[in-house]
């Protein structure tokens, strides 16, 4: 039976704003298993920040019950706050280096109050520059250092007190994408390596979709969808889940510019533009072109994507389906009873038709 590690019930969190009380989280549960890698995705304000600051008390909830490796954080003194605390690393947007120390010196940093003496603080920090790629660069100080470079130092920081979750605010956000993917492959390796559960926060649906197994949507200081991260991508259900995905996997801008095309603006009674959504062994049938054979609909391809989450495999395509009006109805049956999802595109309503 799989352990959750992090386990918030009920949690609410006010704020005074004036004479105003605003609810940045409003009544969230939220379970992560022990060794995930769970995605909390959301725009500015959603209160995806906040919830995840609940998890170590660094924002206290007005309500609600907070258990971290079966502690009960709400129930526990100063000093075993402080020593729970320890077990959660956190990584943030801008890095938070000391501009005084070196790599060395700000890796080595959360360990002065440890009983390691100084040989022994500096050879865990060297090591946990190595696993993180940075160990040649130990001596020289942040501002020799790239943006990624120095994330790279902030979660060997993170690390350095052998923690069992790392919480990633918003740690990419600073970054260009090719250094983005490397911290993403980093922290997906840390996993890996040392079993950490990570909980990432972020409002790119892209970031999550690299590394995560589960993902959580959050709007309004609500969680809104929640799943295993291809339950998410196949089948979304919530609007605002549905946009994250249309912009991860470019389908969103493809359908604008067909949609926004007059050429497919004015088709005819014959003519149907369709989205398709694919997953699993759909992948992998000659499904378009069986439409040719079993129904004497052409399918004239204007977009189409693949992607791999994980042990998955999900395919997006935009297409024109041409033929006999009733030919297209059944061509349409045939792709819902494959287990394709379909949504008519040159409708008013942007119908989706599900099986």
């Amino acid at each position: 039976m799989t352990q959750n590690i992090i386990d918030l019930n009920n949690i609410t969190v006010d704020f005074k704003d004036g004479e105003n009380q605003v609810k940045a989280v409003t009544d969230v549960d939220l379970q992560v298993e022990k060794g995930d890698i769970y995605g909390i995705v959301g725009y500015s304000g959603a209160g995806k920040s906040t919830l995840v600051r609940v998890i170590n008390l660094l924002q206290p909830p007005t309500s609600g019950k907070v258990s971290v490796n079966n502690q009960d954080l709400l129930a526990l003194k100063p000093e075993q706050l402080r020593q729970a605390r320890t077990k959660i690393g956190m990584i943030f947007q801008h890095f938070n280096l000391m501009k005084s120390r070196t790599i060395l010196g700000n890796v080595e940093y959360p360990l002065l109050k440890t009983k390691l003496s100084k040989t022994e603080r500096q050879k865990k920090a060297t090591e946990l520059l190595r696993l993180v790629g940075l160990d040649q660069r130990k001596n020289d100080y942040p501002r020799q250092l790239s943006g990624g470079q120095k994330q790279r130092v902030a979660i060997a920081r993170a690390l350095a007190n052998d923690p069992d979750i790392l919480i990633s605010d918003e740690a990419t956000n600073a970054l260009d994408p090719k250094t983005t993917l490397s911290i993403l492959n980093l922290l997906k390796s840390l996993n890996q390596k040392l079993g950490l559960t990570i909980v990432l926060i972020t409002h790119e649906m892209q970031a999550v979709k690299e590394i995560c197994n589960h993902v959580a949507v959050m709007q309004k200081g609500q969680i809104v969808e929640r799943g295993p991260i291809e339950d998410i991508f196949s089948a979304p259900k919530n609007r605002l889940t549905q946009e994250f995905i249309n912009i991860a996997t470019n389908v969103g801008p493809a359908v604008q510019k067909v949609t926004e095309n007059p050429k497919f603006q004015q088709l005819t009674s014959e003519q149907q533009l369709v989205q398709l959504n694919f997953i699993g062994k759909s992948t992998e049938e000659p499904i378009i072109s069986s439409l040719a054979k079993r129904f004497n609909v052409d399918g004239n391809i204007l977009f189409a994507n693949v992607e791999q989450l994980h042990s998955e495999t999900l395919g997006f395509m935009i297409l024109v389906l041409a033929g006999d009006q009733a030919n297209i109805g059944n061509a349409i049956s045939f792709l819902k009873a494959n287990q394709v999802r379909v949504k008519l595109l040159n409708n008013v309503t942007e119908s989706e038709v599900t099986g």
